[in-house]
């Protein structure tokens, strides 16, 4: 089996405040990198028992593809991969905390599907959505006042000292994709 297609589309923040890179690796070695959205980045994981390793540039030339078929694979094997997991969504106060076991969490940020049907029983408007690290997803209807205070409050609660972290912005789903919220986006 080609590496490639085990590939699981991973969402990640910038790699260092500055956004330049923190480690200087040729073309070849370096990780796919796909923007997507301000300070988000999609890269792409291979399980390989005891850790992920990181899909690179000569992989995708090794095994012939590009890196939007990367991605859709990536998307798909997210999606199967969430879909195998003991999954819920937990309410807590005005926002929802989805669990899915750990790593993935906030990738599915990532899978439209989520936030077009499955999260619709808890939020009938616009989302606003916190991803500090990881395994964490909370999420609430971007027109509470409270639900995004308490996206901040689960921001720094785990923001700057947890493991493995993401962002320390609360994102506003669009039509397509997220952007981080505004002061002109946060309710009254």
């Amino acid at each position: 089996m080609k590496i490639t297609e085990q590939a699981i589309a991973y969402l990640k923040g910038s790699p260092s405040e500055d956004g330049r890179p923190v480690v200087t690796l040729s073309p070849k070695d370096s990780p796919v990198v796909r923007p997507y959205s301000g300070d988000l980045h999609v890269c792409y994981l291979v399980d390989n028992g005891q850790s992920y390793g990181y899909i690179q540039n000569r992989h995708l030339e090794d095994d012939g593809i590009s890196a939007d078929d990367l991605h859709q694979i990536g998307l798909r094997n997210l999606k199967r991969l969430i879909a195998q997991r003991n999954v819920k969504v937990q309410p807590h106060g005005n926002v929802f905390a989805f669990l899915a076991g750990g790593d993935f969490e906030a990738s599915v940020m990532l899978l439209d599907e989520f936030w077009e049907s499955e999260f619709r029983k808890f939020v009938a408007g616009k989302y606003a959505a916190a991803i500090p690290a990881r395994d964490v997803l909370a999420f609430c209807d971007a027109e509470s006042a409270d639900g995004i205070t308490e996206l901040h409050a689960v921001i720094n609660r785990i923001w700057p000292t947890g493991n493995h972290l993401i962002s320390g912005k609360v994102y506003v789903r669009q039509t397509a994709g997220w952007r981080a919220l505004s002061l002109a986006d946060k309710p009254d």
